[in-house]
């Protein structure tokens, strides 16, 4: 015969397996949501880019093309949400594979629009290592670059505090130190994502986006 401090015993073993099995569940449902809402090729592509989404590893896996995402415009494949104010997103990144032309690059954006000429800024990590704040000032203007002192490095933040915009890079972790800011007027709502292109028009390469964290 069960006593009554067995009896409730049983009730508090049952009720907390029962919060872990829900917990689990909600966060295997929080793991499986995918941030971004669309994606799409940015300017003249000859080959057309396309992301995949793996919900248990959230894991994106971004293919495209482009010739590049430099001067007065570019092309290239972008995957993305509209933000509105100032946000963090950061992420794991790797390419897969050597690839082609050393200049291939991937990294996070913001964007005024989805036109080839939009302003713009964003981190560019190369294929060589080469790691920039890039960024267009100006509507059909040119691009410029600070140049990070960090070569290829695998995680990646870009923050924007009202005009500023921020880049942090590094190794395993993200530092507290930034290795590059700047400072451009976009609009308070603008297009947020993450991006690749293979610095060659009839060439598309892969990278993978993981760990994506937006705040």
């Amino acid at each position: 015969m069960k006593t009554p401090l067995l009896q409730l015993m049983i009730f508090v073993i049952i009720l907390l397996c029962f919060s872990i099995l829900m917990y689990s569940c909600d966060g295997t449902k929080k793991q499986s949501e995918q941030f971004f809402t669309d994606s799409g090729d940015i300017g003249d592509c000859k080959l057309e880019g396309y992301m995949t989404y793996d919900p248990v590893k959230g894991i994106y896996a971004l293919t495209g093309a482009g010739a590049n995402m430099w001067g007065e415009k570019d092309a290239f494949h972008f995957v993305w949400k509209e933000v509105d104010g100032d946000f963090s997103l950061s992420s794991t990144i790797a390419f897969e594979g050597e690839g082609v032309n050393t200049h291939r690059k991937i990294g996070i954006q913001i964007r005024e629009s989805l036109d080839a000429n939009s302003r713009y800024a964003d981190i560019a990590v190369h294929g060589d290592g080469l790691t920039s704040l890039q960024y267009r000032m100006t509507k059909g203007g040119v691009t410029e670059e600070l140049v990070s002192v960090n070569r290829a490095p695998n995680q990646v933040q870009l923050k924007r505090q009202r005009d500023h915009i921020i880049m942090k890079t590094g190794t395993n972790i993200i530092p507290d130190r930034s290795d590059g800011e700047i400072e451009i007027k976009l609009p308070s709502r603008c297009y947020v994502g993450i991006y690749i292109c293979s610095h060659e028009d009839n060439i598309l390469e892969t990278a993978y986006f993981s760990n994506v964290e937006f705040n």
